[in-house]
Formats: structure tokens, sequence, C-alpha cells
């Protein structure tokens, strides 16, 4: 029903003349990443005039526009938001962290930052037990390789990678 909603929604734009998307579909993706909500904008900059408010948990429709901004379409308005404020569609049924719940009931998703790619290494990096370099080693996670990221604090990034938990230093991710 939603994608017959949005295939709708795109064909009455481009009947009316109104811009539609250029890039490939990414599908529908969820608002994360922010305290209450994300700024829909006209064009693909910050400074750029705001469309709408989209709020934490939403989801869009969304196609791709560059590394820095996805194009969107929410509730029949069009725009641009910054792409660090999406995450696959997958999350969008999650709730958020309530203090005092354990890890595996209830992920931190305000502290979410979607899949990230291990970067500015030579081979590897490595998934530790707890935040601290000399902490044991989990696994290996090979250069190239996307792991799920938590933002945990100023040097680490909680992960998931391959069904496993631990923490990653933050320069090896992007």
């Amino acid at each position: 029903m939603k994608k017959l909603i949005s295939l709708l929604m795109i064909a009455a734009l481009m009947l009316t003349g109104a811009a539609f998307a250029r890039g490939a579909y990414l599908g529908t993706l969820t608002v994360v990443n922010c305290e209450n909500w994300v700024t829909l904008r006209e064009t693909p900059s910050t400074s750029a005039a705001t469309v709408a408010r989209v709020p934490y948990g939403e989801n869009v429709d969304a196609y791709y526009y560059n590394s820095r901004f996805t194009e969107c379409y929410y509730r029949g308005l069009h725009g641009y938001i910054l792409s660090d404020y999406l995450a696959d569609g997958l999350y969008r049924d999650y709730q958020r962290y309530t203090p005092g719940d354990s890890m595996e009931q209830n992920t931190d998703y305000d502290n979410y930052m979607g899949y990230m790619r291990v970067v500015n290494c030579k081979s590897w990096v490595t998934l530790r037990s707890s935040s601290s370099t000399k902490a044991s080693t989990v696994t290996r996670i090979p250069l190239g390789a996307y792991v799920e990221a938590y933002q945990y604090d100023s040097q680490f990034m909680e992960c998931y990678y391959d069904g496993m938990h631990g923490y990653v230093l933050k320069r090896y991710l992007k």
C-alpha cells in the first residue's frame, strides 16, 4: 500500500510539472540520529529554506542525491535531508532507549549512527570487548566492511558486526 501511495505521489508530481527525483530509489528510510526532528529543505544546502520538519522515527521515500544529502518525499512534500539523519527502514519499528533497559532489550537508538564503513586502516580494525585500546579482541573487521554503529563516547563507537558486539575507534569508521 505504501509503495502504491508513493508511486501515485510521484506520478502526481510529474503531471503537475513539479520536480521529481532523479537518483536511484533507496527505499523507505527512517529519520534517526536526532533529538526531535530533522529539516526537509527546499534545495540540498543547510542554508536552504525549510519545507517541513520531519519528526524522529518518521519514514520518507528516499532517492540518492549525493553523499551529503538525500532527496526525499514526506507526506506529499519534496525536499532534501542530510543523509546522516536517515537509516534503513528496518529501524522504523524500534523504540527509543529507556534508561535502565539492557542493550539486549532495547538498543539506544537516540545514538544510532547507521551503517558505517571501516576506513583509514591498512587491512583491518579491532572490534574490542570494551571501549579501551587495551580491551580484549572480539574479532578483526576488514577494511571496507560495514558495521552497525552507535555513538558511545568521544573515541569509540559501539558496534555490531557479523553477530558480534564490541567497540571500534571512531577514527576508523565513516
